[in-house]
């Protein structure tokens, strides 16, 4: 077999996996950007596809890879490329992990702002080609509001670079934007430049028991009115509850809390004032971090073959969980976010994993949103429609695709649309 032509994958592993069984044609792993130009050149000149690597903790993300190519593994560029920490901005290579990064950050009590699962495996550059986010993206802000500078090395080996660090983007694109959660498919990443704050003094969530479901709306309805400001507000329903903390497994709000001390003291008064009538725990600082850790950690767990994620309109993510069978799915939901988080429970088979998402992907859409399938055999992928709905933009990013990768070999067929 000739694993360079058509659609002839490798056999043996030994150039090492690409996602949903296939493997790479070989492995390059480059250590500055030039190196990085140069597979990139050597690839595109045989024909062959370019899949970035780095952590590898989504391989499987997405739709399976479209054509034979090479891994570029960045996780050799991993240095910090300036950070002027009074300026509360860094400037990072991709390949850094998540772990390193926050090291690093710590010297001068400062820190990135995205919570991201299994930290020591992911990359920098591997949180913005997913658009990787947790918990606190309620009250810090989606990955696409932190970043501010983004080099990429395109198709043609060019490196190009957008913004910097100054918060508007004169350029004719928003190429900081435009990678956040591009999935590979415009180009290698190569460095990018974040914004960070200062640690909080403090930090505290408030896990709140709902013997109730029927009671979740007017609660998330108070918070909303609330004088208190939530960095997270998480729902889960039984069996997610169960997962993380709590063996009694009943529905839970969790309300996450950060700031000076004497804020998140009196953030905890004043919402116990307001959860009157419901019991509650109060879990501060370094008692905190454990169900912290397991409220980002969640959306990795391996349990199940099924894992989706849909999207909502916020006032609508109550009615939305309640109807998901707590026997068949572990649900948590970035309450304020609309952002809904499901693992199937037990086994499953493929008509009915397609029934299901059918159902409940119809209920997102009527609601202002989308579900993607996040995880499943590689064999159901098509029949799900990982991607979920096709939407409006969908016909940009082509273009845009064929703008910057117009041969097609940057990650191919991962992605939305079979970009």
């Amino acid at each position: 077999m000739n694993p360079l032509h058509g659609n002839d994958w490798p056999d043996a592993p030994g150039a090492g996996p690409l996602g949903d069984g296939r493997f790479a044609t070989e492995a390059v792993h480059p250590r500055t950007v030039d190196e990085v130009r140069e597979a990139v050149t050597r690839q595109a000149e045989a024909g062959r596809a370019v899949y970035p690597q780095g952590g590898r903790t989504a391989l499987d993300y997405g739709r399976p890879p479209g054509r034979p190519g090479a891994a570029v593994d960045v996780s050799g560029l991993n240095r910090v490329i300036d950070y002027p920490h009074a300026d509360m901005t860094i400037t990072v290579q991709a390949g850094m992990t998540v772990a390193a990064l926050r090291s690093v950050l710590a010297e001068h009590r400062q820190r990135f702002l995205i919570d991201v699962p299994q930290a020591d495996r992911a990359t920098i550059g591997g949180v913005y080609a997913t658009n990787a986010s947790g918990p606190r993206r309620f009250g810090l802000g989606p990955p696409r509001d932190q970043i501010i500078g983004v080099s990429f090395v395109t198709s043609d080996g060019n490196e190009v670079k957008g913004g910097g660090r100054v918060v508007k983007n004169v350029a004719g694109y928003d190429f900081p934007k435009l990678l956040t959660g591009s999935m590979g498919t415009l180009g290698v990443v190569t460095q990018l430049t974040l914004k960070v704050r200062p640690l909080p003094e403090a930090s505290a969530l408030v896990w709140t028991r709902v013997p109730n479901p029927d009671r979740i709306d007017p609660l998330l309805a108070a918070l909303d009115a609330s004088s208190t400001r939530p960095v997270a507000i998480e729902l889960l329903n039984p069996a997610a509850s169960w997962i993380m903390a709590d063996a009694a497994g009943g529905w839970s709000l969790v309300v996450g809390l950060e700031g000076a001390d004497e804020s998140v003291a009196w953030q905890v008064d004043r919402l116990g004032r307001e959860l009157e009538g419901f019991e509650y725990q109060v879990h501060r600082d370094a008692e905190a971090e454990p169900l912290w850790s397991a409220l980002i950690e969640f959306q990795a767990g391996e349990t199940g073959a099924l894992a989706c994620v849909a999207n909502l309109r916020p006032s609508r993510v109550a009615s939305f969980v309640r109807s998901l069978d707590p026997e068949r799915w572990a649900v948590q939901a970035h309450a304020g976010n609309g952002v809904v988080r499901m693992r199937g429970l037990g086994d499953w088979t493929e008509d009915r994993a397609a029934a299901a998402i059918d159902a409940h992907r119809a209920t997102a859409v009527r609601d202002g949103g989308n579900l993607i399938v996040a995880r499943c055999p590689t064999p159901w992928k098509d029949r799900l429609r990982v991607w979920g709905e096709p939407r409006a933009d969908w016909a940009l990013a082509r273009k845009v695709k064929r703008a910057l990768d117009p041969r097609g070999l940057m990650n191919p067929g991962r992605f939305v649309d079979d970009l």
